[in-house]
């Protein structure tokens, strides 16, 4: 048989005769060359390993880079697809008009006649002065409600700030003029509402407030007052959702505003944008409910009474009228009628105000309190110091008189005011600088828009 191995291994058949067999070195060769593959093979199997690993790095770094595509094109969808459809219809005309004078009135704000009412103006005017640019600011926050009003204002131009802060109930007036010089008086009661005193007598330019109205109004009557509407945010790209309107309104000098008048999906009143080459203003509107500030409890309370007299003395019979602190009226519990002398000591940087005669004020209600006094001069001199209580009766208040009636020469050398256990009365400047160029705009924008309105 081919191939056949002799009995002693040395010979193998090859079909016709026996040949040599010599087998142990390849057999053991085989066998090694096997044995070298299969370590081959463990080796390849380590690098394989190595590769898995590589591929799971480069497949997270791909998922993350996905992640990322993926939540850039979920933005752009949303910014401009998405967003846009969930802005508020866009209103038309009449609908504005509309809106627009449901909204409470300056008249219902100041009567007391809104629950709760906010408003905060934003102003920046740019002008030019001698050749130099420059920028005023005003901030303003004026609260009005049933019993009680507040307006917070602040101007600032160049490097120089001036503000205050004004709270009036039923029952008290508090101030705090830049956080330096503070006042707080109980009050008796007052002609009008707190709200009407403090909005109509103060120098916050409520009337942008109620600016959309007056827009409406020019809309209604105009029929050629420029209108468009379309959905942005408010007050800022970061703000909610809100549908405004659109107008302009030209003024003498050739300048042009834009107003803006924003509301909210469920036709809540937001606020409004004026714009114009020089000012900016941003008016927000709210109905959230506040109270008193903390200030308040704080604030001194030993301060003369608040109020205006004239109180120099020009002849010998000669009548002041009484103008208290925004109409309001002081209890007469421990008051007096006085004659004071007021003069400033500049050596030592003060002023010193004495009392030199002094009638309590019930005998100046009945009848009148007589004084003497004496001129080396002009000899003595009887005098009569009197006080007029008109309506409310039994309170200091807005319209009552100071008389003092001589019978020999006027006492001019003297004051005549009211005081009680907190000193003599005193104004108090609560006015702030730089806003006549606010009403300025006021006067001018609304002028423009009646006039519209008219024709």
């Amino acid at each position: 048989m081919v191939g056949e191995i002799s009995p002693d291994g040395n010979f193998i058949w090859n079909g016709t005769e026996w040949l040599p067999h010599n087998n142990t070195p390849e057999e053991q060769n085989v066998f090694q060359l096997t044995t070298d593959v299969q370590e081959q093979e463990i080796g390849w199997e380590a690098v394989s390993e190595k590769l898995d690993e590589g591929g799971k790095g480069k497949m997270i770094a791909m998922s993350i880079v996905g992640l990322l595509v993926l939540t850039a094109l979920s933005w752009v969808v949303y910014a401009f697809v998405i967003d846009p459809m969930l802005f508020p219809d866009e209103l038309k005309r009449d609908e504005f008009i509309k809106m627009a004078s449901d909204e409470p009135t300056i008249e219902e704000v100041i009567s007391g006649e809104v629950s709760y009412w906010t408003c905060d103006i934003d102003l920046k005017l740019t002008q030019e002065e001698d050749g130099e640019s420059i920028t005023i600011r005003g901030d303003y926050s004026i609260y009005a409600s049933e019993k009680s009003a507040r307006v917070s204002s602040e101007m600032s131009a160049l490097f120089t700030t001036f503000g205050n802060d004004i709270w009036m109930d039923e029952n008290e007036i508090a101030w705090d003029i830049n956080d330096e010089e503070s006042g707080r008086i109980a009050i008796e009661g007052t002609s009008t509402s707190p709200a009407s005193e403090l909005l109509t007598n103060s120098d916050a330019p409520v009337e942008f407030c109620f600016m959309h109205q007056l827009v409406a109004m020019s809309l209604e009557n105009d029929a050629s007052q420029p209108f468009s509407s379309e959905g942005e945010r408010f007050p800022d790209e970061d703000g909610v959702r809100a549908v405004k309107i659109v107008t302009e309104q030209a003024l003498e000098d050739d300048d042009t505003f834009t107003i803006s008048v924003y509301f909210d999906d469920d036709g809540n009143l937001l606020g409004t944008k004026m714009t114009n080459s020089s000012s900016e203003i941003l008016v927000e509107i709210g109905s959230d409910s506040f109270s008193k500030p903390g200030w308040v409890k704080n604030a001194n309370s030993d301060t003369p009474m608040p109020m205006i007299i004239d109180s120099d003395i020009w002849s010998s019979n000669h009548s002041s009228t009484v103008e208290t602190l925004f109409n309001s009226s002081y209890s007469m519990e421990g008051a007096k009628v006085v004659l004071y002398t007021d003069e400033y000591d500049y050596d030592n940087d003060t002023r010193i105000t004495e009392i030199a005669f002094e009638v309590d004020i019930d005998t100046a209600i009945n009848g009148g309190g007589l004084i003497q006094s004496s001129d080396e001069w002009y000899g003595e001199n009887n005098c009569t110091l009197s006080y007029t209580d008109n309506a409310p009766m039994g309170e200091i208040s807005s319209g009552d008189v100071l008389s003092i009636s001589c019978d020999n020469y006027a006492m001019n050398d003297y004051q005549i005011g009211i005081s009680n256990e907190n000193g003599i009365a005193v104004e108090v400047d609560l006015s702030v600088p730089w806003v006549s160029p606010f009403f300025t705009i006021i006067a001018l924008l609304g002028a423009a828009l009646l006039v519209s309105r008219r024709e």
